[in-house]
């Protein structure tokens, strides 16, 4: 990443300040009574990734807290490090590299050797990911496991991808220099490092997931019950559970017997039928009715709603009421 050097110092404060311009405010503590670094740092920001190699060239001790709106990736290529996020400590090395999550507190001790890649990742941009792969809102903020060993597999693989990437950035032919590479690229490295990394998503993400509590399945009833109307969707449906379709769609055929769908259709058919039973045919229709409740009038309602209810809907329209006054 030569071509993309920030700046090269040897005062602490002016380090701290530099460094705190591409990552966040942060406080920074050298031994000894007469720190001297040799500080040097690159960084290469695309969109919602930047690539950074950051050495200080003698022990220092960094704390910033939480990140908040970002996470980052601690890469050494050479030294070491030991950091603590949350309740997690990792020793860190070219081998065990660290995933530090945006809404724990960080701090960390690097050795005079450590020489890192820092990838910062904005936290909109993977938990709008994550949440895409999901194909739900996300409950509760994403927080990731610290330690991930790189000369295993999947992380080997997805390393791999990262560290070719910030080998081509000093290519001036790179196809990163394109914005529609760019985009696909960071797609892969976040989809990569949700798939890769543990966090407290995981199980949904890969398909083991927990049981969906019968309070969300409520939820969601109370729901369709309420506004069958509404253009809901599986996806509209699990979000307002805080699961993943697939999960919601396994409760409610555990717990209901039914899909979400199938529900649904079933309670816009009853108020269909409800308000023909009580609707005069020279005032309304058999389709503005069923238009009313998100039903499209066509063969196949008439044939459903007839099997349900035992006649055709134009029929229970049609058919006289005695009202007594």
């Amino acid at each position: 990443m030569q071509r993309y050097k920030i700046f090269e110092s040897r005062d602490v404060d002016d380090t701290r300040e530099r460094v705190a311009k591409v990552f966040c405010p942060h406080t920074m503590n050298t031994p000894g009574r007469a720190p001297r670094l040799d500080a040097v740092m690159h960084c290469r920001r695309l969109r919602n990734v930047a690539m950074s190699y950051v050495a200080y060239g003698q022990e220092v001790q960094v704390d910033p807290g939480e990140l908040g709106s970002f996470f980052v990736v601690f890469a050494p290529v050479a030294g070491d490090g030991v950091l603590h996020c949350g309740g997690q400590q990792a020793h860190t090395t070219p081998r065990h590299i660290c995933v530090v999550t945006a809404t724990e507190a960080l701090r960390m001790r690097l050795s005079g050797s450590c020489r890192q890649l820092v990838i910062r990742i904005e936290r909109t941009a993977l938990e709008a990911q994550l949440s895409a792969m999901l194909d739900s809102s996300l409950p509760e903020p994403l927080r990731f496991t610290l330690d991930m060993d790189t000369a295993s597999e999947p992380a080997r693989s997805w390393y791999k991808l990262l560290t070719h990437a910030v080998s081509d950035l000093d290519d001036p032919e790179s196809i990163l220099a394109h914005p529609r590479a760019v985009e696909q690229f960071e797609g892969t490295v976040m989809a990569g490092l949700l798939l890769t990394q543990p966090h407290n998503y995981t199980a949904a993400l890969l398909g083991d997931e927990r049981p969906v509590p019968s309070r969300l399945v409520g939820t969601v009833v109370d729901l369709l019950e309420g506004h069958p109307e509404w253009a809901h969707t599986p996806a509209s449906l699990a979000r307002q559970a805080g699961v993943s379709v697939r999960a919601l769609q396994k409760a409610f055929r555990e717990q209901l017997d039914s899909s979400p769908s199938e529900y649904l259709r079933g309670v816009r058919l009853q108020r269909v039928h409800d308000e023909l039973s009580v609707a005069r045919s020279d005032a309304t229709t058999v389709r503005e009715i069923a238009s009313r409740w998100g039903i499209t009038h066509d063969g196949r309602f008439s044939a459903i709603y007839r099997e349900r209810f035992g006649e055709p809907p134009r029929q229970t329209l049609s058919r006289r009421h005695i009202r007594r006054g």
